[in-house]
C-alpha cells in the first residue's frame, strides 16, 4: 500500500522576500502577527522580567473568568479595605469603607491602572491579596504561562514577581479571544471616579493606528513597558516592549513597531476555506478523482516589496478510498515553503494547512472499480516517484 504521496507540486507568483527587522532599544520585545502566528520581532522573550502594571492583566483575567463562571457579577460590590486605600503608586482614589461595583473596579484597573482597585478585587474574590496571588500563579501555569510567578495583584516590585514577554503575549491573546466583551474596555480613553478623571495611559489609542488595548507598566526597576494590540485591514498584531527609559521612548517605540509591522508586511490569501486546491486519485470510487480543498483560509504573511515565488505541494499520508463525503478531513496537508520574513533566520520555513474532500464520491461498480484502481495506481506511483 502506498502510505505517503505527493500528488501535486506547483509554483505561485507570490512574494516572500526577507525584510529588515525592526531595531528596538527595549530590554525585551516580542511582536506577533495574530492572523498567521508569525513572529515578526523577538528579543529575550523568555527572560524573566519585572512586569510592573502589565501583570495586572493576570488580575483582570482572574476577574473575567470569575464573571464568566457566574461567581460574581458586574453590579456586585466589594468593600474598600484600609490596605487598598493606603496603597501607593497609581490609584483610582478609592475611599476606605466605601462599596464599589466590580464594573467600576475593572475600569479603574484598565484605564487608571489603580493599585487600590486591584487589591479590592483580589480581596473580594480570594479574601486576601496573598491568597489571590497564589491563585494567580496556579492559574497562570494552567493556561500556559510557563515562566510567570505572582506575589501580588498590582505588579508592585518583588523579586519573586515576574513574567516573560512570551507569557505576556499569551495572556493578552487569551483575554482578547476568550473575553471579547470585557476586552472592549481596554479601548476606553478616559474614566472618572469620585470627580477625578484620568486618561488611559496606552499611547497608541489616540494615534489612529487601529490599537484597542492593552496595558502600560512602569517601576524604577522594570522601566517603561507596554503590551499592546492593534488591527488594520483584517490583520492584527500584538506586541510587548519592556525596559525603556522614558514615557517618550516607549511612545516612539510603540508607534514605530505598529507602523513597521503593518507597512512592511501584507496578508495574502491563496485559497479560501472550501476552495479547490487540486484533484487527487480515488480508490474504488464512481469517479477516478476527487476535489481537495482547504479546511481553513490559507493565508500567508509576505513582505510588501518581495519578488520571489512561493512553492506549494499537497501530501496525502494514505490513499483516498470511496465512499468519501464533502467536508471529510484528509490525513494529509497542504505544505507551503517560503523564505523567512526576518533576516535573522537563515533556512526556509514550511507552513502546514489542513485539507478536506470538497465533494461526495460514492463507491463505483465492479468494472468501474477495476478501471479507477488501475488508473489511480499509475497516477499515485508517478506522483510518488516523480520529481518534487
Amino acid at each position: 500500500m502506498i502510505k505517503s504521496c505527493i500528488f501535486s507540486t506547483f509554483l505561485l507568483f507570490a512574494c516572500s522576500n526577507v525584510v529588515q527587522g525592526f531595531s528596538t532599544t527595549a530590554r525585551t520585545a516580542l511582536v506577533i502577527d495574530n492572523t498567521t502566528g508569525e513572529v515578526l520581532l523577538s528579543k529575550s522573550i523568555d527572560r524573566p522580567i519585572p512586569p510592573a502594571s502589565m501583570s495586572k492583566l493576570m488580575t483582570l483575567f482572574m476577574v473575567f473568568e470569575s464573571l464568566e463562571e457566574g461567581k460574581i457579577e458586574m453590579n456586585d460590590t466589594f468593600r474598600v479595605s484600609k490596605k487598598a486605600w493606603k496603597k501607593g503608586g497609581s490609584k483610582m482614589f478609592l475611599r476606605e469603607g466605601e462599596n464599589v461595583t466590580i464594573e467600576n473596579l475593572i475600569k479603574g484597573v484598565i484605564i487608571q491602572s489603580g493599585n487600590d482597585a486591584c487589591i479590592v478585587l483580589a480581596e473580594g474574590i480570594a479574601g486576601t491579596e496573598e491568597n489571590f496571588a497564589e491563585l494567580m500563579t496556579i492559574r497562570a501555569k494552567e493556561i500556559g504561562l510557563t515562566n510567570s510567578n505572582f506575589t501580588n495583584s498590582t505588579g508592585w516590585p518583588d523579586p519573586q514577581h515576574y513574567m516573560t514577554s512570551r507569557d505576556l503575549i499569551t495572556l493578552a491573546n487569551k483575554i482578547r479571544e476568550e473575553y471579547p466583551s470585557y476586552y472592549k474596555i481596554f479601548d476606553d480613553l478616559e474614566f472618572t471616579w469620585d470627580g477625578i478623571s484620568q486618561k488611559n495611559r496606552n499611547p497608541l489609542l489616540s494615534m489612529n493606528l487601529g490599537a484597542d488595548g492593552l496595558k502600560t507598566g512602569y517601576t524604577e526597576e522594570a522601566g517603561y513597558g507596554l503590551i499592546a494590540s492593534a488591527k488594520q485591514n483584517g490583520r492584527r498584531i500584538t506586541f510587548v516592549i519592556t525596559g525603556l527609559k522614558s514615557i517618550g521612548q516607549r511612545t516612539r517605540e510603540a508607534k514605530g513597531i505598529t507602523t513597521w509591522a503593518f507597512k512592511k508586511f501584507k496578508l495574502e490569501t491563496f485559497f479560501e476555506k472550501g476552495s479547490t486546491i487540486l484533484e487527487a486519485p480515488v480508490w474504488r470510487g464512481e469517479k477516478e478523482t476527487v476535489k481537495i480543498s482547504a479546511s481553513n483560509d490559507v493565508q500567508i504573511l509576505l513582505a510588501n516589496d518581495s519578488k520571489e515565488k512561493v512553492k506549494m505541494h499537497v501530501i496525502l499520508k494514505e490513499p483516498l478510498v470511496a465512499p468519501l463525503k464533502r467536508g471529510q478531513r484528509i490525513k494529509g496537508q497542504l505544505v507551503i515553503k517560503t523564505n523567512p520574513l526576518i533576516k535573522t533566520d537563515n533556512e526556509k520555513k514550511q507552513l502546514f494547512f489542513p485539507i478536506e474532500v470538497s465533494e461526495d464520491i460514492d463507491k463505483g461498480g465492479l468494472a468501474n472499480k477495476l478501471t479507477t484502481n488501475l488508473n489511480t495506481l499509475k497516477s499515485s506511483l508517478f506522483s510518488l516517484f516523480g520529481t518534487n
